[in-house]
């Protein structure tokens, strides 16, 4: 495990958290895009893809940086999606 301190932890485990979170669910419109349009297979590998990224990118927190970045990484994930929809909007 790389030494940090624990208020860089928390930084770098929200910065990333954030990033996944906004790729993760601002990817869900290109999703229904390729379901409504008949394309299941392309939709079905975003998913597994969207998954394996945001599993990978929290599992790499955990093991490089530790719990206080695992943790502060899944809040900023999970902030990401009301942060989108405030600055998307339903427009979208």
């Amino acid at each position: 495990m790389m030494e940090v301190c624990l208020a860089g932890q928390i930084v770098v485990g929200l910065i990333a958290g954030l990033l996944v979170g906004a790729f993760h669910f601002s990817s869900l419109w290109w999703n229904t895009q390729f379901f409504t349009t008949g394309a299941a297979g392309k939709a079905i590998a975003l998913q597994l893809g969207r998954i394996a990224v945001a599993v990978a990118v929290l599992t790499l927190l955990a093991r490089l940086l530790g719990l206080a970045a695992l943790l502060s990484g899944a809040l900023g994930f999970l902030l990401a999606r009301p942060l989108l929809l405030w600055r998307l909007g339903g427009s979208r």
